[in-house]
């Protein structure tokens, strides 16, 4: 059982010892407030440093709208669509997940953003969730969602990812790489977007099958330059690697 305690900053001053005793508890927290507002989480250490080792246990995530965000750090923005991970499953919930083609995109998503964790290495702050990037001409209204944004220490984007539901990713491949090799020209100010990833998973009766195409951009500038050289690219996402 989780054991979730809300105070007011002014009353924590007064009542700090026992708060300290109180999160002792297993799974247990007191949050601390200033008018209303959530200001910090009190957690024993035991808790903190499960946290730590383990950043990818649950996660809560924006996908662009800034005016439902609860509140943010200086890593990663949070809101009210929720990832959980544990050791058997992904769940991602988000309000949009009516239909249900949006909600298998959803949860290929959430999959994808754990696997970039778990399996390749990523440090949790170098990986983006939803971000809304406008394209096109400096007047241009046009805003495409990129699922997922991989950046360099130095907030470069190295990657970005596109998902699809598992049986229209054929049919989606062109329009989605185009989307692809345009999110790559609006986000590359510094330095130019190493890859495209369009990704798709299925999991079913415990087999999991996977569709990858990486586009390395240092070979194709353009949508145009990669279709007519017949749509050419890798199979396997690259590990993270730390820079000496």
């Amino acid at each position: 059982m989780n054991t979730k305690n809300i105070l007011s900053i002014t009353e924590a001053r007064k009542k700090i010892f026992t708060i300290v005793d109180s999160v002792q508890i297993a799974n247990a927290s007191c949050t601390l407030t200033e008018r209303g507002e959530s200001k910090a989480i009190v957690l024993s250490m035991k808790s903190y440093e499960a946290l730590t080792k383990k950043q990818n246990s649950a996660f809560i995530l924006s996908d662009g709208d800034k005016n439902k965000y609860a509140w943010r750090n200086e890593n990663q923005i949070f809101s009210k669509n929720l990832i959980i991970r544990d050791e058997s499953r992904v769940v991602y919930l988000s309000e949009n997940d009516q239909n249900k083609k949006y909600a298998e995109e959803n949860l290929i998503k959430a999959q994808l953003y754990v696997q970039l964790i778990e399996k390749y290495n990523y440090p949790l702050p170098l990986v983006e969730f939803g971000r809304y990037v406008k394209v096109g001409p400096k007047k241009s209204k046009h805003y495409i969602e990129a699922d997922i944004i991989i950046n360099d220490e130095n907030g470069n984007v190295e990657m970005i990812f596109e998902t699809s539901p598992f049986c229209d990713y054929e049919e989606n491949m062109d329009r989605i790489v185009a989307d692809l090799f345009s999110l790559a020209d609006s986000v590359s100010w510094v330095k130019k977007t190493k890859y495209l990833v369009y990704y798709s998973r299925l999991a079913k009766n415990g087999i999991v099958q996977e569709k990858i195409l990486i586009v390395d951009c240092s070979k194709f500038n353009t949508f145009s330059a990669w279709k007519k050289s017949g749509r050419p690219g890798e199979k396997k996402i690259p590990q993270f690697e730390i820079k000496k």
